[in-house]
């Protein structure tokens, strides 16, 4: 049974597919429900003081808390229990199995782009990436066609 469920959200449409199935799941078994962004090293803090670089990486760390607490709190009526969690690591798939291993998560939900081949081979891929590796179960949502 899944008691605690990790929902990574990159704040795409495939972000919100992982959710809605996330909160299915969650519904059936009284589950605990995490929505988690990784903040990585993607954020362009070159010809910045080091004050300013902070201040950068703050206001994405807000942005990503304010949309995630949207999120979280446009489905209160769901009746399922839901945290916010914003973690800064330079490999997001790394950061994502690592909160998983330290919080006891026992299901991941990730959206896929569902890209194959050569965007697949030059682009990467977190849901590939996370799959591959987890120790604990993970189901990959796809956006239907």
């Amino acid at each position: 049974m899944a008691q605690n469920i990790l929902v990574p959200h990159d704040f795409t449409d495939f972000g919100d597919i992982a959710f809605k199935k996330a909160i299915e799941i969650a519904k059936k078994f009284n589950s605990k429900l995490t929505l988690l962004t990784v903040i990585g090293s993607d954020i362009d803090t070159s010809g910045m003081n080091l004050t300013r670089a902070q201040e950068a990486h703050d206001e994405e760390e807000n942005k990503a808390k304010d949309f995630l607490n949207k999120i979280k709190n446009s489905n209160q009526m769901e009746n399922v229990n839901i945290s916010v969690n914003i973690i800064h690591n330079s490999s997001v798939v790394d950061g994502i199995l690592s909160f998983a291993d330290n919080n006891n998560i026992d299901l991941i939900v990730i959206g896929s782009h569902g890209r194959s081949g050569f965007k697949k081979l030059v682009l990467g891929s977190v849901a590939s990436g996370v799959v591959t590796k987890a120790k604990c179960p993970v189901l990959i949502t796809k956006k239907s066609t």
